[in-house]
């Protein structure tokens, strides 16, 4: 239960928190570059994604075009679907149960995260900079097998070069640098 109590405040967090990690990440704002951070917690893994969102669709504006509209759209859907984006170590038995979505830009809701409650929401910059946050909540069966996340961003997104990761687990807490190619996070 506390697990479970742990994951969905972080994830809340997530969205929350977006509009100060938006702010923060303004002043080191770099295309190409995004941000993970992964919490694993008893039952729980928590994986936040926070990206320029030219590294997702190559501008960051509102969308104008149709190509724009569709490149936006097709982000959210890769973005939703989070099991394709992550994945844990097999033998951990992990199953998606949340994603919390939240950016300026988003063509639906500003998040889909199964709470209610009033927070604010990603703004963009006022230099046109604009940034997408992504929560995503897994299960874990068997959390002690929980040794690697496979990340699958790369390959979704090929304007993304590089992942800055922090990571906080029973084995302890780290931090790596993966480049384009680089798919595997160990936990």
């Amino acid at each position: 239960m506390k697990s479970a109590v742990l994951a969905a405040v972080v994830l809340a967090g997530v969205v929350a928190g977006a509009p100060a990690r938006a702010q923060h990440a303004h002043a080191a704002h770099e295309h190409g570059v995004a941000e993970l951070r992964v919490v694993a917690e008893g039952e729980a893994l928590v994986v936040e994604f926070a990206s320029p969102l030219d590294n997702l669709v190559g501008f960051e504006h509102p969308p104008r075009t149709p190509a724009e509209r569709k490149a936006m759209t097709d982000a959210e859907a890769a973005l939703r679907n989070g099991a394709g984006l992550f994945q844990p170590s097999a033998a951990a038995n992990c199953r998606l149960a949340d994603v919390a979505l939240d950016s300026p830009w988003l063509q639906g809701k500003h998040h889909d995260h199964g709470h209610d409650h009033a927070h604010a929401h990603a703004e963009p910059a006022s230099d046109g900079h604009a940034e997408l946050v992504a929560g995503y909540r897994f299960e874990c069966a068997r959390p002690a097998a929980l040794e690697s996340l496979r990340i699958g961003l790369f390959d979704a997104f090929p304007r993304l070069r590089e992942l800055r990761a922090e990571r906080a687990t029973a084995r302890g807490q780290g931090a790596a640098v993966l480049k384009a190619g680089q798919a595997e996070l160990p936990l």
